[in-house]
């Protein structure tokens, strides 16, 4: 537990597993903080180095929140260089996911592969992006408490909204308290993701490999614009986490923990067998 600073800001960190395994990033929700990836950690950090931080202004990172997706990716960059970690592997959901993406176009020379849960890479119209700072707005003035319901209706699917199991119960809870008490100037946070960059014509730079995830019981709306990433990354896969809606890493931390380290597995293999086929060749170009 540290913080480093990037870009003129001191960003909090956490660094688990050993340190001389193959690093994963994890990227947090919009309005949580990288408590929320405590299940995921204790399942990776096994096998891997594993590091989550808060995006600016939220949990133990101080300051004002991030003004856009793209400045939260040069943070993630800055912390991956400075830890010097690269090429790692990336995990964000929400806003992570976004920041993820943003990455992989700008600075795909520090990732090794990329997993994200719910990104989108095109802009809203305008009309759409005014009716969304309007909402902001109005979600300031009368405190996060009074939009909870809905907040949670478009974050969480059916199956944990309505779940008795008293661990994901308790998960529930804990982030609907966490939203219910959020100070007015983190829910700007929201607005980086309503003001994202269009990347349609970016995501042929990505030279990482690309998995995305969906949940099942998320929006039509959202999972078509997930399916719709998949699509346009050039020989990205996609994968459904089931009983999840939008918050996948909060519903099915286990589900998500066990796909990232599978995929993270078979990019790393397919790593060591190019870098050993590599190291062949120029052993034959030498004349041995």
């Amino acid at each position: 537990m540290a913080t480093l600073k990037v870009n003129g800001a001191q960003l909090y960190y956490e660094d688990h597993g050993p340190k001389d395994a193959p690093a994963i990033v994890l990227s947090p929700l919009l309005y949580t903080d990288s408590s929320v990836f405590e299940p995921i950690v204790r399942m990776l950090s096994e096998d891997y180095r594993v590091i989550c931080y808060d995006h600016r202004g939220s949990g133990k990172t101080a300051g004002t929140v991030s003004p856009s997706i793209e400045s939260s990716a040069k943070d993630v960059a800055s912390l991956i260089e400075k830890l010097e970690i690269a090429p790692c592997h990336f995990f964000g959901n929400c806003l992570g996911a976004d920041v993820g993406l943003q990455l992989a176009v700008s600075r795909s020379d520090l990732l090794r592969s990329c997993t994200l849960a719910g990104p989108n890479y095109q802009s809203d119209p305008e009309d759409v992006i005014k009716r969304n700072d309007a909402m902001v707005d109005k979600v300031k003035a009368q405190g996060m408490r009074a939009g909870l319901k809905d907040f949670t209706e478009m974050w969480f699917g059916s199956t944990f909204r309505s779940t008795k199991d008293p661990v994901q119960v308790m998960r529930r809870e804990k982030w609907m308290n966490h939203l219910a008490k959020m100070k007015s100037e983190e829910i700007d946070q929201v607005r980086q993701i309503f003001h994202r960059k269009d990347l349609s014509k970016e995501l042929g730079r990505i030279r990482c490999d690309v998995l995305i995830l969906c949940g099942d019981e998320d929006s039509a709306e959202s999972l078509e614009a997930t399916r719709k990433v998949a699509k346009a990354i050039p020989g990205a896969e996609l994968r459904t986490i089931h009983h999840a809606g939008y918050a996948l890493v909060i519903e099915q931390p286990e589900e998500v923990a066990e796909v990232i380290k599978t995929f993270v597995g078979k990019v790393e293999r397919r790593f060591i067998h190019r870098s050993k086929e590599a190291a062949r060749e120029n052993f034959l170009r030498a004349g041995f």
